[in-house]
């Protein structure tokens, strides 16, 4: 899990905000509920939605 966060970290460096978030969604959907909590301090409370394990309201 850190990899991807040092990567994510990296694209939110150089602005590429679009990857980031892209990196953030696929390492969320294989995260544990500890890596999850982490990664949603990026990605925001939707992270789960946007990942596509949410159902919608």
């Amino acid at each position: 899990m850190r990899i991807y966060i040092r990567h994510m970290r990296k694209a939110i460096t150089a602005q590429d905000f679009d990857l980031a978030d892209r990196i953030g969604i696929a390492a969320y959907r294989v995260a544990n509920a500890n890596e999850r909590r982490v990664l949603e301090t990026y990605l925001g409370p939707n992270a789960a939605r946007r990942a596509g394990l949410a159902p919608r309201p």
